[in-house]
This record gives structure tokens, C-alpha cells and sequence, in this order.
């Protein structure tokens, strides 16, 4: 569009420049703010180190999506005194579902070519999530939940700020619905009223959530409404703030614009997210909204009017869509890739959203066929039992060839190194076996019961009180208790195995992510922890039971005064874990450390299994610079400094041999999720475990080696 097309472009009722399209009016300036929106997420997402802050491009999608959502239904209500619910989400099918479906069989062909095929499983969930649009509270999830820390970035990661605006198409309307039939006359003041509560409340939320779970609060819809809610309101209150000073508001404009400028600039990764640090995008993109209500000299609306600035902003919605696949798919497939091939990319992808919209896009949405109300409903559940059924082929094509489960039989696991006949085998050297398991697509399930059976055996992030789990004997007089996080809960079913055999009561205390130490973490802001472990230390008191068995995963620790992750130390560690462990002891209650299995360097083991099926070898790794990346020498540390600690170590157990860590012992595979043991290696390693129980119990529990 020129500059002389723009000039005679029709104004809008406040006299802002539009242009007709496909029967309808569009507002310039707000194509030009989809821009700039758009180039922010891309720019993050090449990774351009000085331009971090761009996912606050989705903040101004959000802002913007409230006003034009909101002006519509808006002006429904004015004419008609209601809101047609069916009409209106038809359109917004129609609007969507043929580009979003698109995108998301695209994705499943980028996970099924590209990413690790032991993650098809959790990417076909992310899927099949995106098509229902709650793949927002599905990402929330997974940013909580310790045991997910191999999964990568999803295909359909993007999807999550999609889900937020859909839920509230969804919600919205109905509200909008109700308070026409019953405010009548005034349903716009009952209108700015509920939402302007709506939007307080959800702004509060957020704050509080930000601050005591950001990896949740980033993607719930709960904590991103009043990000909506303000272009909604401006949008109900917009005859009202184009009479406003036009100089104020065209100062409004470039003062929204600067604010989001600084907050690509200026915040990144470490910046807390959403909380009150988004006032500054979507206050941002309210102010450039509001400068162009009506036409203003001065104000940056023609400079958004731009026709470069109106095209790349009608295609927005597919850029966004395309994007993401694409720089995941190339990192995939070259882990290296340099930024400016990955800024190659990002502008490359506008090539997709093009062809999209105008051959998928476009003839969906303004052509006849679909213009009944019925066809477009029925067109949005046939494209969103599309996305489903891609993602569940996806999940469903995680196996592997080449091997073949083994049977208990033929898969001794731990039990082959007490076997005369392996003692010459050097584990991390074979390079194949006919059956193993867990098969490498099944590792990441092979854990522990409680994890799914709701029992909250392992407390979440966010709660501070300690469970208390009883195995084995539960009548017994004779107690054992094993404390710390998902490290120590590996270890729970054989544990409690030798406790039925033996007829001992064993209690579990565990959470997940919380080392059971008189220390502070950064990490998350998991204040939970530290309250969690004090409480966990009164009851271990109380309960004076025959043996405490501590262990954990993480290595450092927050010195007094410190607030921030990079000042950790291991002394700070060690100091945490000797305090709460001298307590113990100076209660005369012997007390044991498990030391943390050695951890792996790299990519996870089960996923290099699954990779080269041919040679395990390549998937084995030193033990020494496997044991300095545990917490093992911490606790050796503390260990020393508190005596009667006795220490039970069972490296040799994981990697025997003592040079190098195998993949694969006795046809069983050993990692399963970050550093974490499969459940079947360690009810293998029943008999090593029992003997080290035996000796760090000196006598009282467990039992020597056969």
C-alpha cells in the first residue's frame, strides 16, 4: 500500500486511517503494532543477545487481542442487545483452526524427523494439548515437575499464549452474553465493572504467583487475563479516551512504543515473568492503542501505518505459528546452528505464513462455503480432531527397532555383578544386546509408584508440609527413615522391599527438588524448601526413630545474605546438611547418608540408547567427572564433619569397574530421567543396597552379601 494509498484510505468512526478487506474495516496503525509485536518474539527466539526481552511481544499481543475481541462484542451488544455465541466462535474457528492445524501436523513432522524419538511420546501430548488450546496448563505443569528435566522445547511450545487468548474467547463472550440480558441499558458500566475486577484480581494473582512459582505463573491463563483484560477495558472505555488532549495522546503513543522498545532491551531470561514487570509492554501497548483512536498529528500512527509495517502485520499470526517448528527443528538438527543462519530462519518463515494465509487462511475464512454458522462449527471440530489425532500418531510412534524387551529372566540388572560368570565383563564396553529394559522410549516411566498413584509421597513445589509414607512392617516397633528429594525416592521401592522382608517399619520423607539442609535456594524461589525440612526435622525428633537415611541431588547452596543463584556454594552446602545432621545425632538417633549416584555429562542416557542401539559404548561416561557433578563429595564433606554419620555408597553398584559409567548392565538400562536410576535397575540392586544398609546400620538392618 503506498503512501498516497494510505493517505486516502477511509477513516475509521474516530477518523483513524483503515482499509477495507474482505468486506471489512482494518485499523492501520494496529497492523504496524502486530509488527512490531512479531519481530520481538522473533528476535528472542534467534537468540539476538541484546534483544532477550522480545517474548514481551506476546504481552502486546495479548493487550491487543482484549481490545479487538472486546470492540466486537462490543458493538454486537450496542446493535443487538446480545452476543450470538455460536456465530462469534465459528468465526474465530475459522480464523485459527485452518493455519493452527496446519502448523501443528507440520510440527509433528518436525518431532518425528528431528527431535529425540524417546520425547514423541511427551511432544504427542503437547499436541494433542495445542488442538484443545490447554497446552498452556500442560507447559505450566511441566515447569514444576522435577522428574521432567530432559524433555526439550516442544514443537508447539508457542501454542501456550494461543491457549491463554482461547480460553478467553471462551469465557469472555458468555460473560459479555449474561451482562447484556441482565445490565440492559447499562451493560457497558456492568460490563468495565466485572472485567475491571476480573483484571485486579488476575493482576494480584500474578504478582503473588510470579514471585512464589514463576515456571507456573509464565503460563497459566490465571495469571495472564488482566493482560487482556487492559486492552478489553480500553476497549470499553475508548469513546471516552479519544476525547482526551490529542497532543496527550500522541505523546501516549511514543511513549508506548519507547516502553516497549526498553523492555526488549532491557529485560531477558533472568527478568521475573509475568508479575508487575509486564506493566511495562502491555501499559506499553495500551498507550500506542489509545494514541491512534482517532487520527492525531504527531502521533507514531502513520509511522505504523507503513504498508511494509500493515503486511508483515497480517501475517502475523501465521509468522508466529511458523516460526517456532522451524528454529527447533534446525537446532535439532544442527545443534551449532550460528545466530545468523538462525535469524536466516526467522525471516525465512514468513515465507510458510505467507503461503498459508493466502491459500489455507484466507479461502477458509472469506470464502462462501463456509460462511454458514453449522459448517464453520463443524469445520473447527473436524480441525481439532486433526491436531488430536496427529499428536496421538506421534506418541504412538515412539519405539524403537533394533532391540526387544527383555523378560525378567533374562535381565539381571545389578544382580550380574554378584555373578562369578560376569566378573570379567566390562560393562561399558558393549556396544549391543538383543533384549533390554526398560526399552529407551519407556525410561522416563520407570520410576517409582507414588509418583502416580496420588498419594503425595512426594511433595510438589508449593507445599511446605511434610508426608509421611509407611512400607514394609508398619506395626513394627523398629523404624527406618529416608529423607531428602526425588533422589532418596528413587531408592523408596527397594528400600521397602528389604523392610517387608525383614519386618522393619520404613518412613519416607521426601519433596520433590529439596535437599533435607538448613540452607536457602534461589532456585525458583522455593521458599517451601527451607520449611518444609525444618518441619521434616521436628518430626524426625518426635518420632526418634532407629535410623535416619538422608540423600539428594543438589550440590550448592545460598550462603547467609545471599539472594542470588550465582553466589551458591558447595560450603554453604555443606554447612546446611551438618547442622540438621548434628541435630540428629546429638538426639542420639544414627543417622546414615546415601551418597547421590554418579551423573551423567550430556544428553540423557536413555535418549543416546535410543540413538545408537549399535554401539552403547558411545553412551558410557567417566566416573570421575561423573561423581564431581553429584552431591556426593558434599555430603563425603559433611559426612566428616559430623561423626557417627555413617556413609552408605553404592557408585560401584551404578558404575562398576571403576573407570567408566555403562548405559546397559545386565540387559538393564540404568538412567532414566536426568540423573535419576530406573526403578528396575534399582530393585536389581536390592542385595547391594541391603549390604550397605547392613553396614551403615552396623548390623541392625539389611544383610550382608550372599
Amino acid at each position: 500500500m503506498s503512501t498516497a494509498q494510505q493517505r486516502s484510505a477511509p477513516a475509521a468512526p474516530g477518523g483513524t486511517l483503515t482499509k477495507p478487506e474482505h468486506g471489512r474495516m482494518i485499523r492501520l496503525d494496529i497492523e504496524g503494532m502486530r509488527t512490531i509485536a512479531v519481530g520481538a518474539v522473533l528476535v528472542a527466539h534467534a537468540g539476538v543477545p541484546f534483544m532477550a526481552g522480545g517474548f514481551v511481544g506476546v504481552d502486546v499481543f495479548f493487550v491487543l487481542s482484549g481490545f479487538l475481541i472486546t470492540g466486537l462484542l462490543a458493538r454486537e451488544v450496542s446493535r443487538t442487545g446480545r452476543v450470538n455465541l455460536a456465530g462469534f466462535w465459528a468465526r474465530r474457528m475459522k480464523r485459527l483452526l485452518p493455519a493452527s492445524a496446519t502448523v501443528l501436523a507440520f510440527s509433528a513432522l518436525i518431532a518425528y524427523l528431528y527431535l529425540p524419538i524417546t520425547q514423541r511420546k511427551d511432544f504427542g501430548g503437547d499436541i494433542v494439548s495445542a488442538a484443545l488450546y490447554v497446552v498452556n496448563w500442560r507447559l505450566a505443569d511441566r515447569g514444576v515437575d522435577y522428574l521432567a528435566e530432559d524433555v526439550g522445547q516442544s514443537p508447539v511450545q508457542h501454542y501456550w499464549s494461543l491457549a491463554v487468548e482461547e480460553q478467553f474467547y471462551l469465557v469472555w463472550p458468555i460473560l459479555m452474553l449474561i451482562i447484556g440480558l441482565v445490565a440492559a441499558r447499562r451493560w457497558k458500566r456492568g460490563a468495565f465493572v466485572v472485567l475491571g475486577i476480573a483484571t485486579v484480581a488476575s493482576f494480584a494473582y500474578s504478582v503473588q504467583q510470579t514471585a512464589d512459582s514463576p515456571a507456573t505463573a509464565y503460563f497459566v491463563s490465571t495469571t495472564r487475563i488482566w493482560e487482556l483484560g487492559i486492552g478489553a477495558l480500553l476497549a470499553l472505555a475508548a469513546t471516552r479516551v479519544e476525547r482526551l488532549p490529542a497532543m496527550l495522546r500522541a505523546i501516549g503513543g511514543w511513549v508506548g512504543i519507547a516502553l516497549i522498545v526498553y523492555a526488549v532491551f532491557m529485560f531477558d531470561e533472568s527478568t521475573t515473568w509475568p508479575g508487575t514487570n509486564a506493566l511495562v509492554p502491555t501499559i506499553g501497548a495500551a498507550l500506542m492503542i489509545a494514541s491512534g483512536l482517532r487520527l492525531t498529528p504527531g502521533s507514531p500512527q502513520k509511522l505504523l501505518s507503513l504498508a511494509p509495517m500493515v503486511w508483515i502485520g497480517g501475517l502475523s499470526y501465521s509468522i508466529y505459528l511458523w516460526h517456532w517448528p522451524i528454529i527447533v527443528g534446525a537446532q535439532a538438527k544442527w545443534p551449532d546452528l550460528q545466530l545468523r543462519w538462525a535469524v536466516l530462519l526467522m525471516i525465512a518463515s514468513i515465507v510458510p505464513a505467507y503461503l498459508s494465509h493466502r491459500f489455507i487462511e484466507n479461502p477458509v475464512r472469506f470464502g462462501t462455503f463456509f460462511k454458514p454458522t453449522g459448517r464453520a462449527l463443524g469445520l473447527g471440530l473436524a480441525l481439532t480432531a486433526i491436531g488430536v489425532g496427529v499428536g496421538v500418531l506421534l506418541s504412538a510412534s515412539a519405539t524403537v527397532g533394533g532391540v526387544d524387551e527383555a523378560n525378567r529372566s533374562d535381565s539381571p540388572g545389578a544382580a550380574a555383578l554378584l555373578d562369578p560368570a560376569f566378573a570379567d565383563v566390562d560393562w561399558a564396553a558393549i556396544r549391543k544386546v538383543d533384549t533390554m529394559r526398560p526399552l529407551p522410549t519407556q525410561a522416563v516411566d520407570d520410576r517409582p509408584s507414588f509418583y502416580n498413584d496420588g498419594s503425595g509421597c512426594q511433595v510438589d513445589n508449593g507445599i511446605a508440609e511434610p508426608k509421611a509414607c509407611p512400607y514394609g512392617d508398619t506395626a513394627s516397633k523398629r523404624t527406618v527413615v529416608i529423607v531428602g528429594d526425588s533422589k532418596m525416592a528413587q531408592w523408596q521401592p527397594t528400600f521397602a522391599a528389604i523392610a517387608k522382608r525383614e519386618g522393619f517399619k520404613l518412613v519416607q520423607l521426601t519433596k520433590s527438588a529439596c535437599t533435607f539442609a538448613d540452607v536457602e535456594f534461589a532456585r525458583d524461589n522455593r521458599a517451601d524448601c527451607r520449611a518444609w525440612g525444618r518441619t521434616v526435622l521436628k518430626d524426625i525428633l518426635e518420632m526418634k526413630p532407629d535410623l535416619v537415611i538422608e540423600s539428594h541431588r543438589f550440590i550448592d547452596a545460598l550462603p547467609p545474605g545471599a539472594n542470588d543463584d550465582k553466589d551458591s556454594t558447595e560450603d554453604a552446602m555443606v554447612d546446611g546438611l551438618t547442622s540438621y545432621w548434628r541435630t540428629i545425632t546429638d538426639a542420639g538417633i544414627p543417622m546414615a547418608t546415601l551418597l547421590d549416584n554418579p551423573s551423567p555429562p550430556n544428553a540423557p542416557v536413555y535418549e543416546c540408547v535410543a540413538q545408537h542401539l549399535d554401539d552403547l559404548a558411545r553412551c558410557s561416561f567417566g566416573l570421575e567427572g561423573a561423581v564431581k557433578a553429584s552431591a556426593a563429595p558434599a555430603q563425603l564433606r559433611a559426612a566428616a564433619q559430623v561423626p557417627g554419620v555413617a556413609v552408605m555408597d553404592l557408585t560401584s553398584t551404578i558404575c562398576p569397574g571403576g573407570k567408566r559409567c555403562a548405559a546397559v548392565i545386565g540387559n538393564v538400562l540404568v538412567y532414566r530421567q536426568g540423573t535419576h536410576l530406573t526403578k528396575t535397575y534399582l530393585d536389581t540392586a536390592e542385595p547391594q543396597l541391603a549390604a550397605a544398609l547392613f553396614t551403615a546400620s552396623k548390623g541392625d538392618f539389611g544383610a550382608k552379601l550372599p
